[in-house]
């Protein structure tokens, strides 16, 4: 495994689930930064125990934590510029001829409301949500990374994904 491949292949991987716990961009960009660095760095210590994907979420998932514990300290009120609602790139997304213009609309639509509901749960059902249901990990997996056990893996799921089914509700109920 090269540093080339590593950050050609799984850059992409890392930035989505660091953005998925973290809720913003600019951590999830410094927690991808931070994790590829280190991942280059200790790659000759990859002792292959598990595959490397299980090894790079474990590193990743460590990574966004402790930003997150970092953040916490720190805690400052931040300003957001109410243009980050708009696409992420500043440039108008040109939908494939293959899809209608309505039906691509609609699943961004779609996305957005995902990513905006996986956005407002708390931090401590959202981490297990992403790993569980995003990233499909194992429960026991799950635990090991997050410190927890089975059983509150399996709890803090079900909580999530009654969250999650409430936040989607108003949006996906048949209007009568």
């Amino acid at each position: 495994m090269t540093p080339d491949l590593v950050f050609r292949d799984y850059a992409p991987r890392v930035y989505n689930l660091a953005r998925r716990m973290l809720g913003n961009d600019a951590d999830a960009e410094d927690v991808t930064q931070d994790v590829l660095l280190q991942v280059v760095r200790k790659l000759d210590t990859f002792r292959g125990e598990s595959a490397f994907p299980t090894w790079l979420h474990r590193v990743t998932v460590n990574a966004a934590l402790a930003n997150r514990r970092k953040r916490a300290t720190r805690e400052q009120h931040v300003v957001h510029d109410p243009l980050e609602h708009f696409l992420e790139n500043g440039h108008p997304h040109h939908a494939p001829w293959s899809v209608r213009p309505e039906q691509a609309a609609l699943d961004r639509e779609t996305h957005q409301l995902i990513e905006d509901a996986i956005a407002q749960m708390p931090e401590i059902y959202r981490d297990v949500y992403v790993l569980a249901d995003v990233e499909g990990l194992p429960n026991n997996e799950i635990g090991e990374m997050l410190g927890l056990s089975v059983p509150a893996v399996k709890s803090r799921l079900h909580r999530a994904r009654l969250l999650m089914r409430d936040a989607l509700a108003p949006h996906f109920e048949e209007v009568a």
